[in-house]
Order: C-alpha cells, then sequence, then structure tokens
C-alpha cells in the first residue's frame, strides 16, 4: 500500500474518539506538568539562552528575532482565528455534526487554519519580515537579547514537551494499536519479537543523540529557516527509529523487522511528516498517535 493511502487510514484512526480522547488524557497533564517544571527552571534556562545571544551580533540577532516573533505572531493568529470561527459558527456547526465527531471537526478545522495562515505568510513574508525587522530596529540589544531568549528558552521547554508526548505513547500505545490490529488485520495474539531491553537500548540512544545535537546545534537555530530545519530532522531522528519498533515488535516476526529496517526513505518519510506537525497548535497534542498509528499501518501493509 502506498503511502498516501497509509497516511488517510492513519488520519481516519487519528481522528477516532478513542484515540482523541486518549490524546487529551495524555497532553493536557503532561503541558500543565511542564509549565510547573518551567516555572522552576526559567532563570536557569533563560540565564543560559542569554549567554549564548550575547555572542551574536546584532545583525543577526535582529534578524532571527523578526523571525521568531514572526512565528509567535502566526502562532496566536491561528489560535485568534480558531476561536473567532467557533464564537461565530459553533451553534450551526454542532446541529451539522454529530457530537462524536466535533473533537476531529476541530482538529481539521485548526490544520486547515494553520495551512492557511501559513501559506498567507510565505506568500507575503518579505513584507511581514520587512515591517517586523524594521519595527526591531527601535529596540536596543538589551531588549532584543531578553525577547529572543525568552522566545528559545520557551522552545528548549516546548522540545521537552514533545518529547515527553512521544515517549507516553510508546509506552500506551498497545491498547488502541491491538484494536487497530483485530479490526482491519484480524490479528488478535501479539508476537512480541523484540526483547524490552533491546528496545530500551534503542529508545534511550536516539533519545541521547537527540538532546546532545539539540545542544550543539543550539546557536545555528539563531538562523531563520535552518532553525525549523535543525528542529525537524532532530524530531525525525528521534521519532523513526523508536517508533518502527514500537509499532513492528507486537505482531511483526524478527525476521520482518529485519527486512523493514532496509526501508530507510519510507521511515524518515512518515517520522518527518509526524515532525512537521508537531509545529502545529493544538494539533501537535495528536502528532504521537498519528505518527504511530501510519508506522503500524506501514509495518502491516509491508511485513509479507
Amino acid at each position: 500500500m502506498k503511502l498516501s493511502s497509509i497516511f488517510l487510514k492513519s488520519v481516519n484512526d487519528t481522528l477516532s474518539w478513542s484515540i482523541v480522547k486518549l490524546a487529551l488524557v495524555v497532553g493536557i497533564p503532561l503541558a500543565f506538568i511542564w509549565i510547573g517544571i518551567g516555572n522552576l527552571f526559567w532563570d536557569s534556562v533563560f540565564s543560559l539562552s542569554s549567554h549564548f545571544i550575547s555572542w551574536i551580533p546584532f545583525s543577526i540577532l535582529k534578524s532571527n528575532a523578526a523571525f521568531l516573533i514572526g512565528g509567535f505572531v502566526w502562532f496566536l493568529v491561528v489560535l485568534a482565528t480558531y476561536a473567532i470561527i467557533i464564537a461565530l459558527f459553533n451553534v450551526p456547526i454542532y446541529k451539522m455534526i454529530s457530537p462524536k465527531k466535533y473533537e476531529s471537526f476541530s482538529i481539521v478545522l485548526l490544520i486547515v487554519i494553520s495551512v492557511g495562515w501559513t501559506i498567507f505568510a510565505i506568500g507575503n513574508w518579505d513584507l511581514v519580515y520587512k515591517e517586523l525587522a524594521k519595527l526591531l530596529t527601535w529596540f536596543p540589544f538589551q531588549t532584543l537579547q531578553d525577547g529572543v531568549a525568552w522566545l528559545l528558552s520557551m522552545l528548549v521547554f516546548y522540545n521537552l514537551y514533545i518529547v515527553s508526548m512521544y515517549i507516553a505513547v510508546m509506552i500506551f500505545n498497545k491498547p488502541f494499536l491491538n484494536i487497530i490490529a483485530l479490526r482491519d488485520y484480524s490479528l488478535e495474539d501479539e508476537t512480541n519479537s523484540i526483547e524490552n531491553s533491546k528496545f530500551l537500548k534503542t529508545v534511550c540512544k536516539d533519545l541521547s543523540i537527540f538532546f546532545i545535537f539539540l545542544f550543539i546545534s543550539f546557536p545555528l537555530f539563531f538562523v531563520p529557516f535552518v532553525n525549523i530545519l535543525i528542529q525537524l530532522v532532530l524530531w525525525t531522528w528521534f521519532i523513526k527509529e523508536s517508533y518502527f519498533l514500537s509499532a513492528a515488535s507486537a505482531y511483526a516476526t524478527k525476521e520482518e523487522i529485519e527486512r523493514l529496517s532496509g526501508h530507510g526513505t519510507a521511515k524518515w518519510s512518515i517520522a518527518f511528516l509526524g515532525s512537521f506537525l508537531n509545529l502545529l497548535p493544538v494539533v501537535n497534542i495528536f502528532a504521537p498517535f498519528f505518527t504511530q498509528t501510519m508506522f503500524f499501518h506501514w509495518v502491516m501493509q509491508n511485513r509479507k
């Protein structure tokens, strides 16, 4: 089965009420936990970010600040657009859509709004960037330094939140994957072909590499567009092997897993797509479930 068909199948599964409910139960408490941890360690992370920024020339800092602030404004505009649409049209929408599908509709609406504003931002980026850069010339270096340090500190804690979400889904994936296995593939018995110790070793190795390269590449997060590319590549690296093994170990044999391991392009593509969803507000809560489901369908369709 082509990745496009697996993609549509995975979207449909992720928008099911059972997975939506599980995503909210996992994602919202984790968000509050990291908000609490962030409050405790904010000063330390902010000081580290400021220290890095002190090495950056003002011109580069201004350029990066315009890019980061533009991204932050995009995030706020997406949420504001969603809130306005729901406030104005919530009653007719609720009449047209069944309660069980309302959450799925909300996620699709957020994706459409995010994509729409992204296209608008890319099409008008020169104008947006020019106006933001002009605005930032009014501020002294210290103000810009503190602003960029604040945004980069937020990025650090956001990475920790995303990683914890993906780890949580790896831990609690069996219930929803077993339902899909029974419904779509008539499979009831798990093979458990990979030992827990080997799987844990893979996760720890990829997680360690992720944080090492996140720290090493931190100065490059001051370069517009390069910072997004680096972030996506790091997320993709962390996801691809761990989520592949997490999906494959339950129902594929060791021989099938070894053969599928050679399909690097497919694994990178699925992981990159899931990583991209991490950038979308609210939708990011469902990204790990979508990625795990897509890996599972890909394994099941190609294991024979």
